[in-house]
């Protein structure tokens, strides 16, 4: 039986392989640069491993980090640089801790904590602080994965028997839930400000799919031409999503536009590419292998390629960007120690 932390984490696991020719009617860019840019590190106090998960218009980010006990706290950044840490009241499982996964403009943050029962649960934390728990009725799990700017948030969350299904809450706390045709295993990771959610699931085949759920419940299932499995990671305002695939083995960057053509995101020179975040300008970031390890990668509007890492940087994996193409994600530094970043271009 498939669990939601299979799905989400698959993709950290399965081996990345040389990449191999696609021979589809799939387009690629075959230029890549380096542009000087401005990257800070941060870390939230006490953090022995910070991970940036979501940044907004304003540039205030939100992620998670562990500290020396191997507990999971939440943090928000402002755009000045000020970071508060804070836990959902009640997050009393050892270190399962509070983990918040998404910001929307009004820097209302949405994640997942675990009660003294280690039970997760969904939360919404208004811009003041205040936080709402929220759970799907009869479920055993909960989780909040992206909030949109009128604070919708979409997520997942499992049943008795193990199988996880899809949610949409509004803002008045009603919560919907929804499944792909063939599903036993849904993920959302992406809500744009009309409501059209993003995702992947995985079929009774072990095999995963890209879907879009449109604001009036409609779900449309998608993979690129040639994909083993999809895994959706970001839609933008615009419809436009953005994830990777495998083919033969190897992981390729995908844009699927508003209405359904494809194009394969993939530097050169890349062993494997993974395309993480889209804002609605159509620009795209995410993560570059090569065989110096892992990069940041911008892929511009009509195809550019951008490569970047932080200084010191053995390991970088970028997380989302905004709409001044303002980045956040995290690095590894050659202590193995991993540290959240912001690039500004």
């Amino acid at each position: 039986m498939t669990t939601m932390r299979q799905i989400v984490f698959r993709r950290l696991l399965v081996s990345r392989l040389a990449i191999t020719a696609l021979g589809m009617a799939l387009t690629a860019v075959a230029s890549i640069q380096s542009v000087e840019a401005k990257i800070i590190t941060f870390d939230p106090a006490g953090s022995i491993r910070t991970e940036p998960m979501s940044i907004n218009a304003d540039g205030a980010i939100t992620g998670w980090y562990e500290d020396s006990k191997d507990t999971f706290h939440s943090f928000v950044r402002a755009a000045d640089g000020t970071i508060t840490n804070f836990d959902v009241k009640g997050d009393k499982c050892g270190s399962g801790g509070t983990d918040a996964s998404s910001i929307n403009r009004g820097g209302v943050i949405t994640g997942e904590y675990q009660d003294a029962d280690c039970v997760d649960h969904g939360f919404v934390r208004a811009a003041s602080g205040k936080i709402t728990t929220f759970s799907v009725r009869r479920a055993i799990s909960t989780g909040g994965a992206s909030i949109n700017d009128g604070s919708v948030v979409t997520g997942s969350y499992g049943d008795k028997n193990n199988f996880y299904h899809g949610f949409v809450r509004a803002t008045d706390g009603t919560v919907t839930s929804f499944d792909p045709k063939g599903s036993i295993g849904t993920a959302p990771y992406g809500i744009n400000k009309k409501g059209v959610i993003a995702g992947t699931y995985v079929d009774s085949g072990d095999v995963y799919h890209g879907f879009v759920r449109a604001k009036d419940g409609s779900i449309t299932i998608f993979d690129p031409p040639g994909s083993e499995d999809t895994f959706a990671d970001s839609i933008n305002d615009s419809g436009a999503i953005v994830g990777e695939y495998v083919n033969e083995g190897a992981y390729y960057g995908f844009l699927r536009s508003a209405d359904g053509h494809y194009t394969t995101i993939d530097p050169p020179g890349s062993t494997a590419t993974f395309a993480s975040s889209i804002d609605d300008d159509g620009v795209i970031t995410g993560g570059w292998d090569n065989i110096s390890g892992q990069h940041g990668f911008v892929r511009a509007a009509n195809g550019t390629y951008t490569s970047f890492d932080p200084k010191g940087s053995t390991g970088t994996t970028p997380a989302a960007i905004n709409g001044k193409g303002v980045i956040t994600g995290s690095y590894d530094d050659t202590n193995g120690q991993q540290h959240g970043f912001l690039r500004t271009p």
